[in-house]
């Protein structure tokens, strides 16, 4: 069990444990609890619930970038929702790959809206491809164009299981 912690501006933070999230809703002045879960954990003398949603009491983030996800391979996975982009198949973090839509052979750039997951075996296919010839030679178009997500994207394999349902209000898309 996890719980969701923001920041006093309302920005997503992190995703802590249940411990930690008990010591800081509970021991410590450093955050107050926005939405509990239904659980409690249980000392020798006393009975605590378990946060569900967290907000920092400090400084509010003025970081302007805060926003934006440092491009890695899962990150990129999650942005794609584990599918490739090209055949729609699930990929995982040791089996798929990131393809550069406009290959670096030709002068494309390792940016967020030049990337997508591709599978193993569309990714040999397309090798250093223009769209246009890929498509012309499989038959094959990109599912989705290349976007910069935000940092909720993070967060989307939570807000699936229902535990977390109540962190959808918090993460703004």
């Amino acid at each position: 069990m996890n719980a969701l912690l923001l920041g006093q501006g309302g920005r997503i933070v992190s995703v802590i444990n249940w411990r930690n999230a008990v010591v800081m809703a509970h021991f410590r002045d450093v955050a107050f609890v926005l939405d509990w879960h239904d659980k409690y954990v249980y000392s020798q003398k006393d009975k605590f619930q378990m946060p569900s949603v967290l907000m920092l009491t400090g400084k509010k983030d003025k970081n302007p970038n805060y926003n934006v996800l440092p491009l890695t391979k899962i990150n990129l996975f999650n942005r794609d929702d584990w599918e490739c982009q090209y055949c729609g198949k699930a990929v995982t973090a040791s089996g798929g790959t990131i393809d550069h839509v406009y290959p670096l052979s030709r002068g494309g750039t390792h940016t967020w809206r030049n990337v997508v997951a591709s599978c193993k075996k569309c990714n040999c296919k397309k090798d250093n491809m223009l769209l246009k010839e890929f498509e012309e030679s499989y038959g094959i178009k990109l599912r989705t164009k290349p976007r910069t997500p935000n940092r909720s994207v993070l967060f989307r394999s939570y807000l699936k299981q229902p535990q977390y349902k109540a962190w959808l209000q918090f993460v703004r898309n």
